[in-house]
């Protein structure tokens, strides 16, 4: 139910927030912070990005992660430019301080298990544990032969197995770059989970390879849950929503910027390629992620919430007619008993009726004998 009514919601907060889904000029400005981990200066993505998208207060940091940085942030998007480095301690604590006060948003790239590439995998997924999110990067890499640009790890990602509930997140997108990318799993349970053949409810699928789309493996430890050589349709960005909290968890296998060419406008870096030979949407995939948690994010959530608490009160009303049904219809039952036992009745008296009348009619007959008897 929760898949079939979503999509719903979010037309309604379409419809609701159409006048003012971009900020006015008036009206501050929300904050995403590019954590740039490691980075010595912007790449060309990274600055295109802040100059495109102006409606949003981009605060680039390529250092360590505070607190402060966050404060009053309402996304954060990781990317780990150096792949060397983890997380510090401070700042898991930090990004997990910002993301208890809910209503947040986080986008955690991964990569593949490449040898230089590794530690992103398992340093996004020290963070997604340290959060709580069931979602994982898998040590493998996704190859694919034919839905490409130009080589089988310049993946182009598709929309065809976006849930159906956020398709509006891939309008205007046939196909977005994950450039060597990882894949992205599930961890509930206790076990790991291909997320293209089974999720929880709140996990959905937005970008995966094509039906060609095969795994490889570069560093141990092997991978967790697919074989190598196996193909299909991997997840390769995954959006998880806490409706509890109104959190928002997104993983992609490649990063949005840097990790070699990232998704947002590769033809930064080779306009033939990207715009004339193999053209690609990332840029509008990507705004479309942003536009949504900035600007709908909060209030589809609530409206889910809200509906949600009301089909439970419907299913409990539900739950008591079914229940006064049910004494009606033995009410019902004890009723016709009754009317029987009053038919039956009502037959009794009607037979003694017709003997007092017969034993009066016997009586007045043998009256009138016994006078006619004495007057002789």
């Amino acid at each position: 139910m929760r898949r079939k009514i979503i999509s719903t919601m979010f037309f309604v907060s379409l419809l609701t927030l159409a006048a003012t889904s971009i900020p006015t000029c008036t009206a501050a400005k929300p904050k995403v912070v590019l954590h740039a981990k490691g980075a010595l200066q912007a790449d060309r993505q990274l600055q295109a990005i802040m100059n495109n998208i102006t409606w949003v207060n981009w605060v680039l940091v390529m250092g360590e992660l505070t607190a402060s940085d966050l404060a009053d942030a309402k996304m954060l998007i990781s990317v780990r430019v150096d792949a060397a480095l983890s997380y510090t301690a401070s700042e898991l604590e930090a990004i997990d301080q910002w993301f208890s006060t809910g209503g947040k948003a986080i986008w955690v790239a991964g990569d593949s298990d490449y040898p230089s590439d590794n530690g992103r995998v398992l340093s996004g997924n020290a963070l997604f544990e340290y959060l709580g999110s069931v979602l994982r990067f898998e040590s493998c890499e996704t190859v694919d032969p034919e839905t490409n640009a130009g080589a089988d790890y310049r993946v182009y990602g598709v929309p065809d197995n976006c849930a159906p509930e956020l398709s509006f997140l891939v309008q205007g997108v046939n196909y977005a770059l994950f450039h060597g990318p990882g894949l992205i799993v599930g961890y509930y349970d206790g076990e790991y989970h291909k997320l293209e053949a089974e999720r929880p409810s709140n996990v959905y699928l937005i970008m995966t390879s094509s039906p060609t789309g095969t795994t490889a493996e570069f560093t141990e430890p092997v991978a967790q849950v697919h074989e190598v050589g196996e193909t299909g349709e991997f997840p390769l960005l995954v959006m998880e929503i806490n409706y509890a909290n109104k959190n928002i968890v997104i993983a992609s296998a490649d990063g949005p910027f840097d990790h070699y060419t990232g998704m947002y406008m590769p033809e930064l870096y080779g306009i033939q390629r990207y715009s004339i030979d193999y053209p690609q949407q990332g840029a509008i995939l990507f705004k479309n992620i942003v536009d949504f948690v900035l600007s709908f994010a909060d209030t589809m959530i609530t409206q889910y919430n809200q509906i949600t608490t009301m089909q439970g009160q419907i299913s409990t009303l539900q739950g008591q007619i079914t229940s006064l049904q049910g004494q009606v219809s033995t009410l019902q039952g004890e009723v016709d008993n009754l009317e029987s036992q009053v038919t039956a009745a009502q037959g009794n008296v009607t037979m003694w009726q017709g003997i007092a009348i017969a034993l009066l009619v016997v009586g007045l007959v043998v009256g009138v004998a016994v006078k006619s008897l004495m007057k002789k």
